[in-house]
C-alpha cells in the first residue's frame, strides 16, 4: 500500500427522524430484503455495543436503517479490501450487484400514504469539476434514487447552508444544522447524505388524560419526575427469565411496524441486559396478553459520530489514504477517502394516534363467568429500558431511555 500525496476527503451524513410514531408500507419481502433485515439486526447489535461504551450512563438514539442506506451507497463505489471490509462490517453481501439489487427492492417500500408520512432521500453533493463515474451515477440514481448536485465546498458557509436546507426540507424541519461549515475544506470532494423521516400513528392511542407526573428511577436510590403515559389493553408480551426482562410490543397502524420496549426486571439491570443485545433483538413476542402499561413520553435528539465505531467494526481502510473508492470518479481523478460519518436522529413519543376500527375487538375477549379473569400483567417502565422500532426491513431506530 502506498500513501497518496494528497488527502481528498469524502463525508457521509445521515439524518433520521421519528416524529410521533412510525409506519411502513407493507410489501412482499424478497429473499434479498429478508437477508438485509437479518444483517441489519447484526449491524444494529454491533453498533449498540459501541454506543453503550461511549454513552455510559446516558441516553442515546441510533438509526441503523439510515446508516445502512448511505453506507451501502458508498460500498458500491468501493473496490478490493475497502469493499470487503465494508461488506463484513455492515453485514451486506460482498457482490456489488447483489447490494444494488437489495436496495433497489428495499427503498421503494419506504413510502408513505394517506395514513402516515415516510420518506427516505439520498443526495450526493459533488465538488465543482469532480467527474463522477457514469456507471456509479447510474447505480446511485437507479438503485438508491439519489440526487446528484454540484457544489462549491470552498464556500463553506454557503455550501453548509445549501446542504442543511436540503436535510431540513426532507425531515420537515426536524433536523437542522447537521453539517458544520468548519468540517468543509478545499479537499472535500463528495458529500453523501441520507435523510429519513417518519410520521405516523399508534394503532391504539393513549388517553392524554391518563398521562400523569410519576417517578422514574435512574438508580435504586435516585428518581426524577416524568410524564408517564398509561393504558391497559392487550399487547404482545413476553417475560424472559434468561434475560431477566419483560418485552412489550406496541403496534403502529398497519401492524407491520411496531415499537418494542425491553424492561429489565431490576432497576439497575440495564447494563446486564445490554450485554445480550443480539438476543434482545431476536426475541419473538407471540402472545397477546392484557397488560397495564406505564411508559414515559419522551423526545430525544442525538448526534452520533460513527467514524470510530465503524473502525472498531473492522471498516478501517475506508478512512485511510490508501482507501480504494475508485468506483466514484472517472479515470484520472484524485483518490478519495471517508473523513467523517455523522448521524443526527430525533424521535418523539407521545399519546397521539388514530384509534383503529379493530380496537374494540381487541378488548372484546370474553371469559366464562365461572372462571376468574387473571389480573393484567404489570409493565411499569419506571427505570432505564431499551426501545427499538422494527419493520420488515429490520431495525429502524434503537435507543435507550436512562433519564
Amino acid at each position: 500500500r502506498v500513501k497518496s500525496d494528497t488527502r481528498i476527503r469524502m463525508k457521509l451524513f445521515v439524518s433520521c427522524v421519528a416524529f410521533c410514531m412510525i409506519q411502513l408500507v407493507s410489501s412482499e419481502d424478497s429473499p434479498l430484503v429478508q437477508q438485509f433485515a437479518t444483517g441489519s439486526v447484526q449491524f444494529t447489535a454491533d453498533v449498540y455495543r459501541q454506543l453503550k461504551e461511549i454513552n455510559d450512563g446516558d441516553n442515546f438514539l441510533f438509526c441503523p436503517l439510515s446508516a445502512l442506506i448511505i453506507l451501502g451507497l458508498t460500498q458500491t463505489a468501493a473496490r478490493g479490501i475497502t469493499a470487503q471490509q465494508l461488506s463484513n462490517g455492515l453485514h451486506l453481501p460482498e457482490d456489488r450487484k447483489t447490494v444494488e439489487q437489495t436496495f433497489q427492492q428495499l427503498l421503494p417500500t419506504l413510502k408513505g400514504n394517506d395514513k402516515y408520512t415516510l420518506t427516505s432521500a439520498n443526495k450526493i453533493y459533488v465538488k465543482n469539476g469532480y467527474k463522477i463515474n457514469e456507471e456509479y451515477k447510474n447505480i446511485a440514481q437507479n438503485s438508491f434514487g439519489a440526487e446528484i448536485q454540484n457544489i462549491n465546498f470552498e464556500e463553506k458557509n454557503a455550501a453548509a447552508a445549501e446542504m442543511n436546507g436540503w436535510v431540513a426540507s426532507k425531515t420537515h424541519d426536524k433536523i437542522r444544522d447537521l453539517i458544520d461549515p468548519s468540517t468543509l475544506s478545499k479537499d472535500s470532494r463528495l458529500m453523501l447524505i441520507n435523510a429519513l423521516y417518519f410520521k405516523g400513528s399508534w394503532r391504539y392511542t393513549f388517553n392524554e388524560r391518563n398521562t400523569l407526573k410519576r417517578k422514574f428511577f435512574t438508580k435504586s436510590d435516585n428518581h426524577i419526575e416524568v410524564d408517564m403515559m398509561e393504558a391497559t389493553r392487550y399487547f404482545k408480551y413476553h417475560s424472559s427469565s434468561t434475560l431477566d426482562a419483560q418485552f412489550l410490543e406496541i403496534p403502529y397502524q398497519g401492524d407491520d411496524v411496531s415499537m418494542v420496549v425491553v424492561l429489565p426486571n431490576q432497576v439497575e439491570g440495564l447494563s446486564t441486559l445490554e450485554n445480550s443485545i443480539e438476543a434482545v433483538l431476536n426475541t419473538k413476542l407471540d402472545w397477546n396478553v392484557e397488560v397495564h402499561l406505564q411508559l414515559p413520553k419522551f423526545k430525544r435528539e442525538t448526534k452520533v459520530k460513527l467514524t470510530k465505531i465503524l473502525q472498531k467494526l473492522g471498516i478501517t481502510d475506508a478512512f485511510e489514504d490508501w482507501a480504494d473508492f475508485s468506483g466514484f470518479g472517472e479515470p484520472g481523478q484524485q483518490p478519495i477517502k471517508i473523513s467523517d460519518v455523522v448521524q443526527k436522529s430525533v424521535i418523539e413519543v407521545d399519546e397521539k394516534g388514530t384509534v383503529a376500527a379493530a380496537a374494540t375487538a381487541v378488548h372484546a375477549v370474553k371469559t366464562y363467568s365461572l372462571i376468574q379473569k387473571p389480573p393484567p400483567k404489570q409493565f411499569i417502565a419506571d427505570h432505564p429500558f431499551i426501545y427499538f422500532i422494527k419493520s420488515p426491513a429490520g431495525v429502524m431506530f434503537i435507543g435507550r431511555y436512562v433519564k
